[in-house]
């Protein structure tokens, strides 16, 4: 069976560390990730169940600096924002077990996918991280595509190895669980119904928002000019935290 679901989210950001602790002040564990060589940048991570966000900023500018956005556009756009000093959401990367297949019918589409890329990290327990991803060099509407990605392991698998290494643990701040992605477009019905090809999904329109859902949670597409992802929801929230909204920059961390 194929499997379609939201893997992570990426967040660029100038420096780990501040953005470690802002989170950290607020009972959210993020720990550091490891390093990109191929891209130059290095990363955080905070899980949420199998589900994480991942904080991204630059190491070395030479080499974050060498690869254009046709090869990597996801990566790319960390880098500009590094480059440019904004701290934003960049995009989505949506997990699958069968990457060629989702690369040929999205080719068949017409949409400009890159070629399947085999990527790794170094994580801080010396441990060589691999996986297999495609980017896509477009966008809808100004709104950059997510970029889908093959960890060539089972969900359940990935779990047991990840609460090993103790990056699956309980937040202080509660059972969290990310829940929501929320994307401001000008063309809110237009563009939530091509995300919805893109994942095999359908758009539900409730309140003038319009919500494609994504197994057990929801991308959100609301009318407005930003054309990009502004926003998480994330539910299990206790007293301190709830219905509290933590900030990186332009990022918005909704808790529920």
């Amino acid at each position: 069976m194929v499997l379609t679901n939201w893997d992570h989210t990426m967040v660029s950001v100038q420096k780990l560390d501040s953005g470690i602790k802002t989170f950290a002040d607020n009972g959210i564990i993020f720990e550091l990730g490891g390093r990109h060589d191929a891209w130059g940048t290095t990363n955080a991570l905070g899980y949420f169940g199998i589900n994480y966000i991942e904080l991204v900023n630059v190491f070395d500018a030479q080499k974050a600096n060498s690869f254009t956005r046709s090869s990597s556009s996801s990566a790319y756009d960390a880098v500009q924002d590094f480059n440019h000093q904004r701290e934003q959401l960049n995009t989505v990367a949506i997990r699958t077990n069968d990457l060629e297949g989702i690369r040929q019918r999205l080719k068949q589409a017409g949409i400009a996918v890159g070629q399947i890329l085999e990527g790794d990290r170094v994580d801080k327990q010396n441990q060589l991280i691999k996986w297999k991803t495609f980017f896509i060099d477009d966008d809808i509407e100004g709104l950059p595509y997510p970029f889908f990605i093959d960890w060539q392991q089972a969900d359940t698998d990935r779990v047991v190895q990840l609460e090993k290494q103790g990056l699956i643990q309980q937040h202080p701040a509660g059972k969290l669980n990310v829940i929501k992605a929320v994307f401001e477009v000008n063309e809110p019905q237009k563009v939530s119904q091509q995300w919805a090809n893109l994942i095999e999904s359908f758009v539900i329109k409730k309140d003038g928002k319009f919500i494609v859902p994504i197994q057990d949670k929801i991308f959100e597409f609301v009318q407005g000019d930003a054309n990009h992802l502004i926003a998480l929801h994330i539910s299990g929230a206790q007293s301190e935290l709830h219905q509290k909204t933590i900030s990186l920059g332009d990022a918005k961390f909704v808790f529920e």
